[in-house]
Order: C-alpha cells, then sequence, then structure tokens
C-alpha cells in the first residue's frame, strides 16, 4: 500500500491538532465543543465495526470476506478514540452544566450526573469495550464465536449509556429513550460505510459482494432514518415544554439547514441511489454513497452536540475533525496495511508448505 495515504492523515492530524492546541490557549470551550463532536464520530467507528463483526460471527455471509479486514482494521483505533477523550474528561465543566456546582444544584438527576459516578462509568465503559474489542479481534471472522451473542448485548447497553453520559447531557434538563438506538444506528451506518469504501479502494470486492454489501447500507440507512425521525416525531408530537426546546436550538437559524442537509445526505440520496441496482454494483458508484454517507454522519455528530453547548459551531470544530480524524485514519491505515502484509506472507508460507507436500508426494 502507498505511503502517501498515511502520511496525509499524519499531517492533518499535526495540523489540526496545532490549530487546536493555539485555540485552546484563547478560548478552550469552544475547542472543546468541536473536539466532543469529532470524537463522538471517530469513536462510534470502531464500536459500529465491532456490532457488524459480532453480527457477522453470528450470521455468516459472503460480505464479510471484503468488510472484515477493514472492520477489524477499525477496531485498532479503539484505543486511540478512548485516548482523544480524555481532554473531555479533564475539563468536564467546560462543556456540562451538571459538573458546575451552582448550576446542577437544582438539577432532579443529580444522582446520576455528578462528578465521580461519571468518571465510573466511563472506566467501565472503556474496560469493556477494550476487553470486547480483544475478543473481536482474536476471534471474529473465523466462525464460532461464543462472544458473538452476549458481546453484542454487551455494546448495545454500554454504547446507550455511554450515549447518555457523553452526549445528551451536554443538556441535562432534557431526554430521549430512542437517543441511544439513534446512536448506535449511526455508528453502524458510518462503519458499513467506511469498511465497503476501504474495501473497495482495495480492490477486495466483486459485484456480488458489493451488492450484498449496498444491500445492507439501504438497511442501515433505514434503521438510522426510522429511529432519527421517530424520536423527532415523537417530541414534536407531545409538544412538552422540556422536550421541545432540543429540536428548537436545533432546527433554528444555520442548524435547520443542516438537518435539511443531514436528512438528504445520509438518508433520502444513498437510498435512492442503492435501490437503482447499477450504483450497488458499481465500484466508483457505491464508493461515492459511501464518502457522502461518511460526511453526512461527522456532520450529524456536529448537528447533536454543538447547539446544545453554549457558543454553539466555531471554526475550531473543523480543525478538531482534522486532528481526531488524522490520527485515527493513520492508525486505521497502518493496522490495515499491515493485517494486508501479514495475510499475503501467510499465503505464501501457505503455497511453498503446498509446493514442498507435492515435490515430496512426487519424489
Amino acid at each position: 500500500m502507498s505511503r502517501r495515504p498515511l502520511l496525509a492523515a499524519i499531517g492533518a492530524a499535526l495540523a489540526g491538532g496545532a490549530v487546536c492546541a493555539i485555540g485552546a490557549l484563547f478560548d478552550p470551550q469552544a475547542v472543546l465543543r468541536g473536539w466532543l463532536a469529532s470524537v463522538a464520530f471517530w469513536i462510534g467507528l470502531p464500536l459500529g465495526a465491532m456490532m457488524l463483526l459480532f453480527a457477522h460471527d453470528l450470521t455468516g455471509g459472503r460480505w464479510g470476506a471484503a468488510a472484515v479486514p477493514p472492520l477489524r482494521a477499525m477496531i485498532a483505533v479503539l484505543p486511540l478514540a478512548l485516548l482523544l477523550l480524555v481532554p473531555v474528561l479533564i475539563l468536564l465543566p467546560e462543556l456540562y452544566p451538571w459538573a458546575r456546582a451552582a448550576e446542577a444544584a437544582h438539577l432532579k438527576n443529580r444522582f446520576y450526573l455528578n462528578v465521580p459516578f461519571f468518571y465510573g462509568r466511563a472506566a467501565v465503559y472503556a474496560v469493556v469495550w477494550l476487553g470486547l474489542a480483544l475478543a473481536a479481534l482474536l476471534r471474529s471472522g473465523r466462525g464460532g464465536n461464543p462472544l458473538a451473542a452476549p458481546g453484542l448485548i454487551l455494546l448495545g447497553l454500554s454504547v446507550t449509556f455511554a450515549s447518555f453520559d457523553w452526549f445528551m447531557s451536554v443538556e441535562p434538563d432534557w431526554g430521549s429513550s430512542i437517543y441511544g438506538m439513534m446512536i448506535v444506528s449511526g455508528q453502524l451506518l458510518g462503519a458499513l460505510a467506511l469498511a465497503t469504501l476501504a474495501a473497495i479502494l482495495a480492490g477486495r470486492t466483486d459485484a456480488g459482494q458489493r451488492r450484498d454489501l449496498g444491500s445492507l447500507l439501504i438497511a442501515a440507512i433505514l434503521l438510522w432514518f426510522y429511529l432519527s425521525f421517530m424520536q423527532f416525531l415523537i417530541v414534536w408530537q407531545e409538544n412538552l415544554p422540556h422536550e421541545i426546546p432540543w429540536y428548537v436550538a436545533r432546527l433554528s437559524g444555520g442548524w435547520g439547514w443542516v438537518a435539511v442537509l443531514g436528512a438528504l445526505a445520509q438518508g433520502a440520496l444513498p437510498f435512492a441511489a442503492l435501490i437503482w441496482w447499477p450504483v450497488k454494483r458499481s465500484r466508483g458508484g457505491l464508493a461515492a454513497v459511501c464518502l457522502l454517507l461518511l460526511a453526512a454522519h461527522l456532520l450529524e455528530c456536529w448537528w447533536l452536540i454543538m447547539p446544545g453547548v453554549e457558543g454553539g459551531f466555531t471554526w475550531f470544530a473543523p480543525a478538531a475533525a482534522l486532528a481526531t480524524g488524522g490520527a485515527s485514519m493513520a492508525v486505521f491505515l497502518w493496522r490495515l496495511g499491515a493485517d494486508r502484509r501479514h495475510s499475503t506472507r501467510s499465503g505464501q508460507v501457505g503455497q511453498a508448505a503446498a509446493l514442498m507436500a507435492e515435490g515430496g508426494r512426487h519424489g
């Protein structure tokens, strides 16, 4: 594999990190807003990849031959993604009102939203995820993984509560029981899009596999769209004063246009493209859809988090996306290349062994 993508990812990480470091000297809260939204994107990809790997262990399917290697490479990003969350955990009061004593006094859920309990839950999530990641890397893709079913259950529960803690609690007065499932659906869609894109660019897919991956993308798009729309419909229909402000903030001003663009780019447009079978079978068409889905998923992470934090969007958000994204992509590309080299060497050793055995029989 060419080193140019890896060097470009490292360069992006350094450039974005430099801008964020300078910005943190003048307005750390503005940098943290974009940082949290970007980490929400990048930590979701390895979590979604684990879910997909465990699902493949349970169900099988020829799509796995193309998608499993990039999914495994995505999981290798998880330790870095957890480290990228550390600045947010250190500076909790900058983002979370419940971490500021004066503002938390009126909250009814202080038994749950308090700093020691928050840190304890974060530690549990990290231990569970890293343990499952190790299990996925050691056992997934070989069939008969006994941890697949319990792993999916643990991931579903832990990711749901982590989304409540890290993302939804920037507005501690608001809550939604669908929110966690909506976050999970976005992670699945993003991980599947990146795995499909990587498999296509590596030349690992045939027409049948691309059709299968395209069909899975359609299912993931429908799941995400259904959960996102149902949350909106229920909240808007109930018209309760403590629920409506969450959507008012995200449908006012420029954020309203972001919501429309997200619904089109992560829902209607890729769905319309993928139901046309030539797009699903085309390398270029399917790769373009995956790129659109990944860009829209990042936009969704910004839309979910930044309107709820005082100050909203700043241009430090793209810089944070470059810093976290460049570092994460560097790890992803390195691991993907290492796995490919290992597979190549294993294949060569197997061929050599077969030739020697054949020569022994003839001798």
